[in-house]
């Protein structure tokens, strides 16, 4: 493909038209509406994950007045606690589930981004067809739709941030792409590097004169959430706990799996996430690439679309390097999903310079029922309830445990989730470095650690399905493992009594 584009192929972006009254259209609502089509029969009750855990948890703890980080250490940025935060605390308002309450959040988040993808489309290209084309580029996404009823999970509001972002790139905005592309840091700090080196492209090209404005309204536009989110932090004597899990962790500790270590492994991930639609994630980033260099060879460079377009090229370019740096599962992909729905959009631009109108509406017509269909089909067959029974495991062994049971979980944050209780620390995960972590701030290390575990001696230890590790081997000494409810296992300590702990095994049967 990319030895086909030219600059002469590049779809040139249209002169402006007359401005519009509103900058929404029917399309937009439509666009946000339509998805609660493909996302609702999905259902709420996929598994909770050790990851899916971690925020939901990280999230009850905001909505009970903690700020990000104090709940469960963690190297994620402070939003990804936040957002999911906000939806607990609106849920708990009006009596809803917890985890239902994240997920709703995160389903309107979701649809919300196949609007923004519309109006990036539309507005990149000056077509509404094209703007359809891609918002049901992003909707037909199965690792997104995944995600949209079944999270929480931080990557879904960092698209939603990057769209934004974008958005504001086309429209030489630059302070509102920077307010946008420090929002997707606070979520998620490596999507920095990527959105920051587009806009700063962009900036520098769609700008004749006042280049150094643009990059100031950049920085100040970041500076803003940032400014305040350390502010916070500092006011309430946390400065530490923020530098500590925002930045040091992730540059001091953390050690990341590589694509070019175990490409087939990924690789296998990444096609048992997206089916299909990894093609049109990949084609649509090659597409966008091919034209973003046709449009650097074009006049069309020094237009606002135009610099965008090889802004949003520059950011491919820096996400894939990334990701060959560090992918640590299919999550990972989508902060450069903007790109790939850019790309899929350009597609359509193309055919409009070369075809007439019928064409493109047929074809557009055409892409968005055969999508659209084949996403309410993976969101039908793949409806996970899977969370029903992990419910129904933590209510029947929480029953048979005192009222003040206490608990500690490695890497299983799922039943503190389920059973609406506090860990004993805030360390909860050790992979990926987090251990040198606590091997650093813990005084005596994990061995350390592990004895004070086996000081505190609580009601439970629950480990994720990895099992124990090494370490806390000595912590168990005076623990059973009773069974497990599929993510993680159950140990009883032994004081509960012979009874209990057959009950316990008992209620697990089949899944020890």
């Amino acid at each position: 493909m990319s030895g086909t584009v030219t600059a002469d192929a590049a779809p040139a972006p249209a002169q402006e038209t007359e401005r519009r009254k509103h900058w929404w259209d029917i399309w937009f609502v439509l666009s946000c509406l339509v998805p609660a089509g493909v996302y609702l029969p999905h259902g709420f009750n996929a598994a909770l994950t050790r990851d899916l855990g971690v925020y939901t948890y990280g999230g009850q703890g905001v909505a009970e007045g903690e700020l990000p980080y104090e709940a469960i250490l963690n190297r994620a940025g402070p939003l990804a606690h936040l957002v999911p935060g906000i939806g607990i605390w609106l849920g708990r308002q009006v009596g809803l589930d917890d985890i239902f309450s994240a997920r709703l959040l995160n389903m309107f988040i979701s649809m919300a981004c196949i609007g923004v993808a519309y109006l990036i489309g539309r507005d990149l290209y000056r077509s509404r067809l094209v703007g359809v084309v891609s918002a049901t580029a992003l909707l037909c996404i199965e690792g997104f739709i995944t995600y949209s009823t079944g999270g929480p999970r931080e990557k879904t509001a960092l698209v939603l941030f990057v769209l934004l972002a974008s958005l504001a790139m086309i429209h030489r905005r630059w302070a509102v792409s920077g307010f946008f592309i420090a929002l997707a840091t606070l979520t998620w700090q490596p999507v920095f590097f990527a959105a920051a080196a587009g806009a700063v492209v962009a900036a520098l090209l769609a700008e004749r004169t006042g280049k150094l404005k643009a990059l100031v309204l950049i920085a100040v536009g970041g500076i803003i959430p940032t400014a305040i989110t350390v502010g916070v932090y500092a006011a309430t004597g946390n400065l530490k706990l923020f530098i500590d899990d925002f930045l040091i962790i992730n540059a001091e500790y953390t050690r990341q799996t590589s694509f070019l270590d175990h490409p087939g492994v990924i690789w296998g991930y990444m096609t048992d996430a997206y089916g299909w639609s990894l093609w049109v994630f990949l084609g649509g980033l090659v597409v966008q690439l091919c034209l973003a260099v046709a449009t650097v060879r074009s006049p069309a460079r020094r237009t606002a679309a135009g610099a965008a377009q090889i802004g949003f090229g520059v950011a491919t370019l820096v996400g894939l390097i990334w990701s060959a740096k560090a992918f640590n599962g299919f999550p990972d992909a989508f902060f450069v999903l903007p790109e790939a729905i850019v790309g899929i959009g350009g597609l359509a631009a193309l055919l409009r310079t070369r075809t007439n109108a019928r064409v493109l509406l047929a074809a557009t017509l055409v892409w968005v029922v055969v999508a659209t269909g084949l996403s309410v089909r993976f969101s039908v067959l793949n409806r996970d309830d899977t969370l029903v029974a992990q419910r129904a495991d933590v209510d029947h062994v929480m029953a048979l445990l005192p009222a003040d049971a206490t608990m500690l979980t490695v890497e299983a944050p799922q039943p503190l989730v389920l059973a609406h209780k506090r860990n004993l620390t805030r360390y909860q995960l050790f992979g990926n470095g987090l251990i040198d972590y606590l091997e650093a701030t813990w005084p005596g290390g994990a061995a350390g650690y592990a004895q004070w575990v086996e000081k505190q001696a609580p009601t439970v230890i629950t480990v994720g399905d990895d099992g124990p590790p090494d370490w806390l081997d000595p912590a168990l000494g005076n623990y059973v493992r009773v069974g497990n409810s599929g993510k993680w296992a159950w140990y009883l300590n032994r004081d509960l009594g012979n009874d209990t702990l057959q009950q316990a095994r008992d209620v697990l049967h089949g899944r020890a």
